[in-house]
């Protein structure tokens, strides 16, 4: 196979596979001489970041093991993924519990800043149990604060308040459910798992011992997109859990 010039075709070709989000270059080899192409040559580079600026997204990485990581640039992108975008089954309480689900994993994996900014750091495997508890005291903390910031999304608040009306445990010989904590850490999981934030490293009979790790893709979207005090009150739960 030739290796691939700087030109818009391959440009596309480059987003399309950063849009695969659990592709890997290691596994395609097409993919991994774009890369070495947009590492090595600022024109592919520039037709790259114009083919993504044209479909509303940005670049956040880029390199030979993880291949590219693109986000959408707003709320608005066609990528962007909105609470109306949820199960239409689901409630609006839920939905806005789903997302602060998504807050309480993450802050399992980082519980500190320092934990974004250093590459070298490796989350460890951390349990649905954990996730659960962690959700729980983010929902408390949420509810039993008087003055929430103003940047933290006032369509959250249905959610924060079903959480804390939950029981923590499911009782034994039930399923987890949208209903529980617990079901919706899993449907939470579910979906970082389907967008290559986190892997499954352990499944397990009881529900709330699997464990899971994070990828280097969630590191840097939250270092780069995280509701900054949402994301830290999650921490300070997660540490208090």
């Amino acid at each position: 196979m030739l290796a691939p010039e700087p030109s818009v075709l391959n440009a596309s070709r480059a987003i399309y596979k950063a849009l695969h989000t659990t592709l890997s270059p290691i596994n395609d080899t097409e993919y991994r001489q774009l890369i070495a192409l947009f590492r090595a040559d600022p024109s592919f580079r520039s037709q790259v970041a114009d083919v993504a600026q044209g479909m509303e997204l940005q670049i956040l990485d880029a390199s030979e093991l993880r291949g590219l990581i693109v986000v959408p640039v707003s709320r608005d992108s066609r990528f962007a993924i909105r609470m109306s975008d949820l199960r239409a089954s689901m409630s609006t309480e839920q939905k806005a519990a789903l997302v602060l689900s998504h807050i309480a994993v993450a802050a399992v994996f980082f519980p500190t800043t320092d934990g974004l900014d250093d590459e070298n750091y490796s989350p460890p495997p951390a349990s649905v149990a954990v996730f659960r508890d962690t959700l729980y005291s983010l929902a408390r903390r949420l509810k039993e604060t008087g003055e929430l910031p103003a940047e933290i999304p006032p369509e959250l608040s249905p959610g924060w308040e079903l959480i804390a009306s939950m029981p923590v445990a499911i009782p034994a010989g039930q399923r987890a459910t949208v209903g529980s904590i617990v079901g919706l850490i899993k449907m939470a999981l579910n979906n970082m798992l389907q967008s290559g934030l986190v892997r499954l490293d352990r499944d397990a009979d009881d529900e709330t011992s699997a464990t899971y790790t994070a990828t280097f893709r969630l590191r840097i979207q939250l270092r780069e997109l995280a509701l900054r005090r949402l994301y830290e009150m999650a921490q300070l739960a997660a540490e208090q859990r």
